[in-house]
């Protein structure tokens, strides 16, 4: 089984909302050694990032070998046309389409918990869309485990739901500081009952800290979107330092992610699955992996941090 956990479902897209992004993915595929074209990777994100019905997603996941993903929006308050209408609107659609494709998609709402009105947002994305949780961007100035935060908590606590929070260091206009893993050390103290995953784990270069706190703390997990760059960069370092996580945290806490459709414009997904599926043979001969931790990463521990039935398909 293999589950995407971090995927960034999208209704519409804009050439100048797709303009940042592009940019930092065309500053790292330069960085890998390729020869982008900026204005290529533009267009495309423009034309297909935008998947109101998750019909194109769908698509791309039975191409890839993907069962099951968590398809996430994003939420800013600092955004003018972020109004609650057009966030609760996300949200809906967001819902629709984990109506219209049963089985195949797990949804986290986009909340800023900055707003008044978090806290009721939540409970109506959980109650009436059928949302499992929440995801944060701290990084947009917040502290993911302050009194504002705490409103939108209380609710996912009630309903067990999950929190996916994004945790690494980002280019301004990102503010690194309450994107600390240990931000999210308060959270398991004071609502146990919610199951928080630290997006990218605290990313490759920072993910000592969440590993240290996640080898005390049982609610909390951490996913690989976006390692598969330093897998594409220097395939015996990721081995290395993944070997180092699961040794650290426990096989049990790491969930596969793509952080698509942003990360997928440098590879396929397949690729992205690959750099997991072929740690077995392809690690260096000092560095060891069982395929039964290949398969509790790809599928079997997002099955059980989301509550999914198992499919018998191997990794």
């Amino acid at each position: 089984m293999i589950v995407d956990s971090h995927y960034h479902y999208m209704t519409a897209m804009s050439k100048k909302g797709a303009a940042e992004m592009v940019g930092m993915l065309f500053a790292e595929a330069q960085k890998m050694g390729g020869n982008p074209d900026y204005d290529t990777m533009l267009q495309t994100a423009v034309r297909t990032w935008a998947d109101p019905l998750a019909d194109r997603l769908i698509e791309n996941m039975d191409e890839a070998g993907v069962d099951v993903t968590v398809a996430v929006n994003v939420d800013d308050i600092a955004i003018r046309t972020f109004t609650p209408e057009v966030i609760d609107r996300q949200n809906r659609m967001l819902g629709e389409a984990l109506r219209r494709h049963p089985g195949r998609l797990v949804g986290l709402a986009g909340i800023d918990p900055r707003r008044p009105e978090a806290a009721q947002m939540a409970g109506i994305c959980m109650e009436e869309y059928g949302l499992a949780g929440v995801k944060y961007h701290p990084d947009h100035g917040f502290d993911p485990a302050g009194a504002d935060s705490y409103r939108v908590l209380e609710v996912l606590a009630r309903h067990r739901g999950i929190l996916l929070s994004h945790t690494g260091p980002l280019m301004p206009r990102g503010r690194s500081k309450f994107a600390d893993p240990l931000m999210l050390s308060d959270i398991a103290v004071d609502f146990p009952e919610i199951r928080v995953i630290a997006a990218h784990s605290g990313g490759y270069i920072h993910w000592r800290p969440w590993a240290a706190l996640a080898a005390y703390q049982a609610p909390l997990y951490g996913d690989l979107a976006v390692w598969d760059t330093l897998a594409c960069r220097n395939y015996p370092l990721f081995c290395r330092q993944l070997r180092e996580v699961i040794d650290l945290a426990g096989e049990e806490k790491i969930l596969f992610g793509t952080d698509g459709p942003v990360q997928s414009l440098l590879y396929p997904v397949k690729t992205m699955i690959g750099f997991v599926r072929d740690l077995p043979e392809k690690a260096p001969p000092d560095i060891r992996f069982t395929r039964e931790e290949v398969n509790r990463i790809l599928g079997a521990n997002a099955a059980a941090v989301f509550g999914l039935p198992t499919h018998s398909r191997p990794a």
